[in-house]
């Protein structure tokens, strides 16, 4: 099965695997403002694209269909076989959607985490952003748990 770029359902689950991996590099690059945007964006059309139905394929041409002048098969020649209904994969863009919804599901949880962290520790970055010298600045990290003091000290 090839991907049919006018079929839906695959093109949300590509446009959820990209905004899903584009939304987990920018939680990575500090920027949670898009990557939020990305990331429900990617769980929204990775979702939907697992909710759609498969496409049927094209009828094949019943002998009155076919026009009138055509020239007659070559004699000898076997009708093209088509696989069975059910034998083929009945969504081939389930890959891509499952992909794109974790990947989108993890911008999430990295901007999650970096708003809780910055609204439980509201006090240290307002006494980092306000401190006017190197010597204040340090003294703010007693506003820390010593455990993340070495993760979000500000030495340089």
């Amino acid at each position: 099965p090839r991907w049919d770029p006018t079929d839906p359902a695959q093109r949300r689950a590509r446009y959820a695997l990209l905004a899903g991996m584009w939304g987990f590099f920018f939680a990575l690059f500090s920027l949670p403002q898009i990557a939020l945007l990305l990331g429900a964006l990617a769980v929204y059309w990775g979702i939907s694209a697992l909710r759609a139905k498969p496409r049927r394929p094209a009828p094949a041409p019943t002998p009155s269909a076919v026009p009138l002048n055509a020239p007659p098969p070559a004699p000898g020649a076997t009708p093209a076989h088509l696989p069975a209904p059910g034998t083929g994969p009945s969504k081939p863009q389930a890959t891509a959607a499952i992909s794109g919804l974790v990947t989108g599901g993890l911008a999430l949880a990295i901007v999650a985490a970096t708003f809780t962290v910055q609204l439980v520790y509201n006090d240290y970055y307002s006494c980092v952003d306000d401190a006017l010298t190197q010597t204040s600045r340090h003294a703010c990290e007693d506003l820390l748990p010593k455990q993340l003091r070495p993760l979000l000290s500000t030495e340089d």
